[in-house]
C-alpha cells in the first residue's frame, strides 16, 4: 500500500498541514472530547476544584439551564431573539447539526454552541451590558480552565510516536486551531495558532498593549491573577465563525485606522482641531482622542496582532488538513476556498460522514480524502 506519510518536502510544491482537536483527541484521549470538557467543567465546581474568584460555581448550574432550553431553541421557540444577521445564521446552523426528536446529553451540546444558548437566553430576558457581558466572561473562564485541565493538555505531545515528531519537522508549514503548545514541543517550532494560544497573554490583558496605556482603566478595576494564566490568553470561544474571523483581524485593522488618524492629526490642523474638540464626557470619544496622541508621540505603539490570519492567507501549494470537523470553523474553509494560492487539498477524515460535508465547504478545489486512523497507524510503525 502506498505510504499515508510521504515526505512533503520531497515536493517543489510548499507542503502545509493543519491541525484540529482530533489531533489532541488521538493522544490526549477522551478527556479532550466536547464531553470530556463540559463534564470536566462541571465536575471541577462540583468539587470545589476550581478558582472561584475568577469564575462563580453558578457558571455550572447556568450551563445546567442553557441545556434545558436546548430542545426549545430547535423547535423555534427562540427564533425571534436572533437578532443579528450572523446571529441568525449561527442558528440556522445549529438547527442543521442536531436532531429536534431527540433529548441530548448536557455533554452532547458544543460547549462552544452553549454561548449561542447563553445569548438567545439573555436576549429574551432582556439582560444587557455590563452584565451580559461579566456573565459571558465567566463562562469563557470556565470552559477554558476546563479545556487546560490543570496544564496536563501541554504534555500530550509526550505521547506523540517519534515518527509524528520526525514528519512533523518535515513540513514547510504548520498550522493549528489548538490552544495547546503540543505541536511546538514536538518540533513544529514557529507553528501558527491561528485561533490564538494559551502560552500567549491576550491584548487586553498586557501592560505594553496600546489600550493599556490609556490613562482610564480599562479593565474596571479587574485584578489579574497571574497563578492562571491560561485565563487569560489569547484563545478564541465563539459559537460563530464569523466572531472568530473579526476578532483575528480586529488588531489589524485598528491599527491600521489609528496610523491614518494619527498621521491626519500631526499634517492636517483641521483634524486635529476636531480630534482635540472630541467631548470629554463622551467616553469613547474621549480615549479616542488619547488614543490619538499616544500614537503620534510614539508611533511604534499599536495594538499587538496577536492571530496569524494573514500568514493563513499567503499560504500556497499543498494543504493537509488532519483532525479538523467540517462542523465547526466556517471561516477557515472559507479562507483555503478563497485562497488562489493552495492547489491540491487532502482531508483526512475520522468518519466517512464527514467527507460531504467537507467536499460541500471546500467546493471548487480538489480534494482527496484518506483515513486518519490509517494515517495514524503508520506514523506509530514508522
Amino acid at each position: 500500500m502506498e505510504s499515508l506519510v510521504g515526505d512533503p518536502k520531497e515536493s517543489t510544491i510548499p507542503g502545509n498541514v493543519l491541525f484540529g482537536n482530533g489531533l489532541v483527541i488521538q493522544f490526549g484521549g477522551e478527556r479532550y472530547t466536547n464531553g470530556g470538557i463540559i463534564n470536566r467543567a462541571l465536575s471541577n465546581v462540583r468539587s470545589g476544584n476550581f478558582p472561584r474568584h475568577l469564575y462563580p460555581a453558578e457558571c455550572a448550574d447556568f450551563v445546567r439551564v442553557l441545556h434545558r432550553e436546548h430542545r426549545s431553541v430547535l423547535n423555534g421557540v427562540y427564533d425571534r431573539f436572533a437578532l443579528a444577521s450572523f446571529e441568525k445564521a449561527a442558528l440556522e446552523d445549529f438547527k442543521t447539526r442536531y436532531d429536534a426528536l431527540r433529548r441530548y446529553s448536557i455533554g452532547e451540546i458544543g460547549f462552544e454552541d452553549y454561548f449561542l444558548l447563553f445569548e438567545l437566553v439573555y436576549t429574551k430576558l432582556r439582560k444587557t451590558n455590563p452584565e451580559t457581558f461579566h456573565v459571558r466572561g465567566v463562562l469563557r473562564r470556565m470552559f477554558l480552565d476546563a479545556v487546560f485541565d490543570g496544564g496536563a493538555i501541554q504534555l500530550i505531545h509526550e505521547r506523540f510516536p517519534t515518527g509524528f515528531s520526525e514528519w512533523l519537522s518535515e513540513w514547510d508549514q504548520v498550522l493549528t486551531t489548538n490552544y495547546d503548545s503540543n505541536l511546538d514541543s514536538a518540533g513544529a517550532a514557529g507553528a501558527l495558532h491561528l485561533h490564538g494560544s494559551f502560552d500567549d497573554v491576550s491584548d487586553v490583558y498586557d501592560p505594553s498593549s496600546l489600550r493599556n496605556q490609556l490613562s482610564e482603566d480599562l479593565l474596571d478595576g479587574e485584578e489579574v491573577d497571574w497563578s492562571y494564566p491560561h485565563l487569560y490568553s489569547t484563545c478564541l470561544l465563539s459559537y460563530v465563525s464569523e466572531m472568530k474571523s473579526f476578532s483575528m483581524t480586529m488588531a489589524s485593522q485598528a491599527n491600521r485606522g489609528m496610523e491614518k488618524l494619527a498621521a491626519a492629526y500631526m499634517d492636517d490642523p483641521t483634524t486635529r482641531a476636531r480630534i482635540d474638540a472630541f467631548e470629554g464626557d463622551d467616553p469613547l470619544l474621549r480615549r479616542m482622542r488619547e488614543a490619538i496622541k499616544l500614537k503620534c508621540a510614539d508611533p511604534d505603539l499599536q495594538h499587538a496582532e496577536q492571530y496569524p490570519v494573514e500568514r493563513f492567507r499567503e499560504i500556497a501549494g499543498d494543504l493537509t488538513i488532519i483532525g479538523l470537523s467540517p462542523m465547526n470553523d466556517n471561516h477557515l474553509f472559507r479562507e483555503v476556498v478563497e485562497n488562489p494560492g493552495i492547489s491540491d487539498i487532502t482531508y483526512f477524515f475520522y468518519d466517512e460522514a464527514e467527507i460531504p460535508e467537507v467536499a460541500r465547504r471546500l467546493e471548487g478545489k480538489d480534494v482527496t480524502f484518506l483515513d486518519v486512523r490509517a494515517l495514524w497507524a503508520e506514523l506509530a510503525a514508522s
